[in-house]
């Protein structure tokens, strides 16, 4: 018997020492790992603060760009394509100084329900996910119903996730989609800025499902929120028309930098079921 239990023994000490390194093997990985990304978030902020505090028409372009290639050569390989974006929105606020060639028509309805057309010049979008820009709160019913669970691990809009209204795509779904008309959406801005301007889309007629766009908001008010104050601001009531082009420009006043937009959806054009916003944009300065 004795040798049968030292065999126990070697087997039982062998299993254990395996098994710690095991262990041991996949704490150092995950360690690495959040060094990784941890380099690589701050990496990312580098970028956006380029962007963002590069004025338009200011500094040597080839220098900007030097910069920008500097540290894309630092990323992680499977991720070159989305960081490269954040090159081009830099090209794009160089150029919004020099040129208006990229200049896009847009039909808005106003606080005072005229609606005018105006040509809008490449801008910075502060409300983009890209740049930093994030959904700070959502009060919406889902969708596919709610439960306690599904609300602990923040999945009740897991189909139609309230981020993608922060994202470029514009394919069909990809929006932000609650049940019948009414919602409060607070977004954080990239940074505090005073607000010109916020553009809300949905999609057109001709790429919308059975060309069925009744699921677009209607009418809408917008408030403004300084970082250091809860107090709602108000920026006027909105209507978002549905027979005009599917991307519309509004203009606001802002006295006062504001680093959150609440959006009170309260409307849509005529859907029983449910409301989607498929893209909101926010547009400013961050000096007076």
């Amino acid at each position: 018997m004795e040798p049968s239990r030292t065999r126990v023994c070697i087997c039982y000490l062998i299993s254990t020492f395996l098994i710690g390194f095991f262990i041991y093997i996949l704490v150092s990985s995950n360690l690495e790992n959040r060094r990784k990304f941890g380099r690589l978030r701050e990496e990312v902020d580098e970028i956006a603060h380029v962007v963002l505090h590069t004025a338009p028409g200011q500094g040597d372009t080839k220098h900007l760009n030097e910069i920008v290639d500097g540290i894309l050569k630092k990323r992680l390989a499977g991720i070159w394509d989305d960081l490269y974006t954040m090159k081009k929105q830099l090209r794009l606020t160089e150029c919004a100084g020099r040129t208006t060639t990229t200049a896009n028509t847009m039909t808005a309805e106003g606080e005072g329900g005229a609606l005018m057309e105006r040509t809008v010049p490449a801008r910075i979008n502060y409300a983009a996910e890209e740049l930093g820009a994030k959904v700070q709160d959502v009060n919406a019913e889902p969708l596919d119903g709610g439960n306690l669970v599904r609300s602990v691990l923040g999945l009740q809009y897991s189909a139609n996730p309230p981020i993608n209204m922060l994202r470029s795509g514009m394919e069909p779904g990809n929006c932000f989609a609650f049940k019948r008309a009414k919602a409060v959406v607070t977004i954080k801005l990239a940074q505090a800025i005073f607000v010109e301007s916020f553009e809300l889309a949905h999609l057109c007629k001709d790429n919308a499902p059975n060309n069925d766009t009744t699921s677009a908001p209607k009418e809408f008010e917008v408030y403004g929120i300084t970082a250091t104050s809860s107090k709602e601001a108000k920026f006027g009531d909105f209507t978002y028309t549905n027979q005009h082009p599917p991307a519309q420009n509004y203009e606001v006043k802002s006295e006062c930098k504001y680093l959150y937009m609440r959006f009170k959806f309260k409307s849509n054009h005529g859907h029983p079921e449910y409301t989607c916003i498929y893209r909101i944009a926010v547009y400013g300065r961050s000096q007076k």
